[in-house]
């Protein structure tokens, strides 16, 4: 990356702190020679958080309220918003076409412009107002470095959808602790992918911006699972055996899986949806890298076991 300014919002978000990790962890220069980045953050966002941020080099602010949000000498800016705040999406991308900002990345979700959840029908709302956003005008005018700058407007737009993270995994430990794996997709597959990968994406977009100009991308895992396979290899990466016995019973899967893991009314139902998405065989595929990291690998879903091995199985003996 050149010497220029990230803005990324909501910074406080797993995937925000993995982008700001990615951006300055890659990259063929150190991060202070690469980007300069503020990290916008909710109120609600932890101390813990905000002090990472500011760790990995990243200069925090709170955004206490949207309508207030600048962006003065902003080169490139990403929008990732939490699901209590899709409304803020109109009014970071005005604030971006006031402020002239070249370059927005919006993190949405999978299969945005057909799907009929709330969740999804608002990103694919949001994507339609984002893709307003790419004006390329000039005019030949006489004047100083201000006045040619106000004669030439370029702005771009990117849109990146994330599939289903594999955390949401962690949904089902419980019934994955007594040997039973009852994710309610019936014979549906899908490609579980990490939040780290979503960071390394979208840092990548970032950097080679003009590679993804007015473009719409979908990161998913790199390995397609229906409940069996999946199951199989739980199995064989924690040594527990498991069994996949798909549950009926909605109720259980949303109030003593879904809800007790995710806090977010709003996310939790997004990710039913997505469940049911995938039982429809909707999210059957595998994206393709469009990620040009020299040694980029995905993450498994075999790291993945192993890194939260303790809370599937709980604490060994």
């Amino acid at each position: 990356m050149t010497i220029e300014s990230i803005c990324i919002l909501e910074a406080d978000r797993p995937t925000g702190v993995a982008t700001i990790k990615a951006i300055f962890e890659t990259g063929s220069e150190k991060s202070s020679q690469k980007a300069r980045v503020t990290a916008g953050v909710s109120p609600n966002s932890s101390e813990e958080v905000r002090e990472e941020l500011n760790k990995i080099g990243a200069k925090v602010f709170v955004i206490d309220d949207p309508n207030n949000v600048t962006f003065n000498d902003v080169a490139k800016l990403q929008i990732i918003l939490s699901p209590e705040r899709l409304d803020a999406a109109q009014l970071y991308i005005n604030s971006a076409v006031k402020h002239r900002v070249p370059f927005v990345l919006l993190q949405s979700v999978i299969n945005a412009d057909e799907r009929d959840d709330y969740f999804g029908k608002k990103f694919g709302e949001i994507e339609n107002q984002l893709k307003e956003y790419a004006v390329k005008e000039c005019h030949p005018v006489e004047g100083g470095p201000e006045v040619q700058r106000e004669a030439h407007i370029h702005r771009h737009w990117s849109i990146l959808r994330i599939g289903f993270y594999d955390h949401y995994l962690l949904s089902f430990k419980d019934c994955i602790r007594k040997g039973v794996l009852d994710l309610p997709i019936g014979s549906g597959e899908f490609a579980p992918v990490s939040v780290e990968d979503v960071g390394k994406a979208s840092a990548h977009i970032l950097d080679k911006s003009e590679n993804f100009y007015n473009k719409t991308n979908t990161i998913t895992g790199s390995e397609l699972f229906d409940g069996n396979k999946l199951a199989e290899r739980l199995t064989q990466t924690l040594h527990h055996n498991l069994s996949y016995k798909p549950s009926e019973d909605i109720e259980h899967i949303k109030d003593d899986h879904i809800k007790k893991y995710i806090q977010s009314p709003l996310e939790s139902e997004a990710t039913f949806h997505l469940i049911s998405l995938i039982k429809e065989d909707k999210l059957k595929f595998v994206s393709p890298n469009f990620i040009e990291i020299e040694k980029f690998k995905q993450k498994t879903v075999e790291q993945f076991f192993l890194e939260h091995k303790e809370e599937f199985l709980g604490k060994q003996e």
